[in-house]
């Protein structure tokens, strides 16, 4: 086991202090960063309190939040096992520093759910070694060509192996696929006790449906009932969302899924509004910018919208930049049959706009631009982002001629260029809905100059983090088609000529899923997917403002006066 001794000695040498590390202890620390980096890298994450009325909860609904509270903690317990099985020990080892340079330590350990920064390519801040690229979900040392070997010479292999809810392991000299129920089983058999107590305290039937549903999908490695039953959860004012979902961690495949737990509370006016544009979707997806071939008019549209505030969150949704809206589940035979729900974290959100988009907007973008940035217009591209997700090819026949999903046929280029998907599409879907009189042309315009301002935003989340990396390519684009254009120290751009520019990004990036052609896929990302000189120096006009939130939950408080 690889361990570290984060020594505050030169620091507290040069303060006139007494260290109270041992004396002989070197700076833990990745070569080339320092104490006083690393504070500065805490300071990116804007304290942010993320709160919610509870004086409309029942009794029973606190109590069901109570108990997912306990059940978010230990997804998060997993997922930090996920990206590594030794961020246990190190977690503790940094708890037993102190001084000058530990807090930060600790603090951003905390913020990046281990030792990697997720900004910076996940590059080392401790002196621990490079991240494996499938983070803890294969031995460190496999390669993609051992593993396809592996599948190609057992074929009957290849479902577990490149399915969500294993890992592989080896075993002697051979490998093994061992389905997360057996490899966390203990934590899983705590959430799973947490959930039926939840479900046993609930008072809405669809809600303890789910929980019950999720809690067996836990021992059992299934999870196909209880994404279905989350899908059909109605009338609640509690909208969890709890298990292993998405793949932006396996940096190898794009194959595993991640723990992760949204607890929120519900705001059903607002769910109501936004929900009318869930009726647009067939034909949104009759007018994707792609051949017929490629579309799919008969899939399942159920797609509900809810607008909530988050209560607590645990697992992958907390490590680095904060999610702001997300859309599930994943399993295709789920979307194919029923859709997919979106969820809008709308105290998220908010903040975000607050803290940092409009002071990006205003620092970046030209005056009549920063103009246009409004709230709703921006949180409604958000809204279109997620439906997005729910539009386009789920499965795909290869160039080789092989059927299957299109995350398996794009491995590690799939979550960037589903992010890329889903930005590009729902900014084109906006442009339709605009044309049929469901916005404005002021509302649009405003929402496209949102965008553009969110592009450095999320710019900044790191090329090696999926959201930062589908910017990073819309960047690119709109550059190359020279209609982003620098104006002395901001940036303009003719938005009637931004539109035209994503529908033909759009095009291509769906037209790359429909196909399942990995080789276009890397070449696309390896031609747009890098920082120029250019971009470095706008976001370096940045270095003032916060990259992301750093959540403060509310709820810690309320649940003392609950209890």
């Amino acid at each position: 086991m690889r361990r570290f001794l984060i020594s505050i000695l030169l620091l507290s040498a040069a303060a006139g202090c007494e260290a109270n590390g041992p004396a002989d202890a070197e700076i833990g620390l990745a070569e080339g960063v320092t104490a006083e980096d690393l504070a500065g890298r805490v300071a990116q994450f804007e304290p942010a309190v993320l709160d919610f009325d509870d004086t409309v909860l029942e009794p029973w609904e606190k109590t069901v939040i109570v108990k997912l509270v306990g059940a978010s903690d230990l997804m998060h317990e997993l997922f930090a096992e996920q990206v590594s099985a030794e961020n246990e020990a190190w977690g503790e080892e940094l708890a037993g520093l102190s001084g000058p340079g530990a807090d930060a330590a600790r603090a951003y350990f905390e913020i990046m759910v281990g030792p990697w920064d997720r900004l910076q390519h996940d590059e080392p801040f401790l002196a621990v070694g490079a991240k494996p690229a499938g983070a803890g979900y294969y031995p460190a040392d496999l390669t993609k060509e051992e593993f396809d070997a592996w599948v190609a010479a057992y074929p009957a292999d290849k479902e577990a192996f490149t399915g969500y809810f294993t890992v592989i392991r080896r075993e002697g000299s051979e490998l093994r696929a061992v389905p997360y129920s057996e490899f966390h089983r203990a934590k899983l058999e705590q959430a799973a006790g947490l959930l039926r107590e939840a479900a046993a305290a609930a008072q809405n039937a669809t809600l303890a449906e789910f929980l019950r549903k999720r809690a067996d999908a836990f021992l059992s490695n299934d999870y196909y009932e209880s994404d279905v039953a989350w899908m059909d959860i109605a009338d609640s004012r509690i909208e969890p969302t709890i298990g292993p979902y998405e793949v932006y961690e396996d940096g190898l495949f794009g194959y595993k899924a991640a723990f992760e737990s949204f607890l929120t509370v519900a705001d059903a006016a607002a769910s109501a509004e936004l929900q009318r544009l869930k009726d647009y979707l067939p034909d949104l997806e009759r007018q994707l910018p792609i051949e017929d071939r490629f579309k799919n008019p008969d899939r399942g549209f159920e797609s509900p919208i809810r607008v909530v505030d988050e209560v607590y969150a645990g697992g992958d949704t907390r490590a680095g930049v904060q999610t702001t809206a997300f859309n599930l589940p994943n399993d295709a035979r789920v979307v194919e049959e029923k859709g997919s729900k979106k969820v809008m974290l709308r105290n998220v959100s908010r903040a975000k706009f607050d803290k940092i988009l409009t002071p990006i907007g205003r620092t970046l973008l030209a005056e009549e631009l920063a103009a246009q940035v409004a709230f709703q217009p921006w949180f409604t591209n958000v809204v279109m982002h997620e439906l997005a997700h729910g539009l386009g090819p789920t499965t795909v026949t290869t160039p080789a001629g092989e059927r299957m999903q299109v995350n398996r046929a794009l491995r590690d280029h799939y979550s960037a260029l589903e992010e890329l998907k889903a930005d590009v599409t729902g900014l084109h879907n906006l442009t339709v809905l605009s044309g049929q009189g469901v916005f404005d042309d002021t509302f649009l315009r405003a929402a496209f100059a949102g965008h553009l301002a969110d592009l450095f935003r999320a710019v900044r989340f790191g090329a090696s983090e999926a959201h930062g990396k589908a910017n990073l390519i819309q960047y690119n684009w709109l550059r190359e088609k020279n209609v982003l254009q620098p104006a002395g120290a901001t940036w303009t751009a003719d938005l009637g000529a931004v539109m035209t520019a994503i529908r033909e990004l759009a095009t291509e990036v769906l037209t790359i899923e429909a196909t399942g052609d990995y080789e276009r896929a890397a070449a696309f990302v390896a031609r747009y997917g890098s920082v120029g000189a250019e971009l470095q120096s706008a976001l370096g006009r940045l270095n003032g403002l916060p990259v992301d939130i750093r959540q403060v939950y509310a709820v810690r408080e309320k649940l003392a006066g609950w209890n």
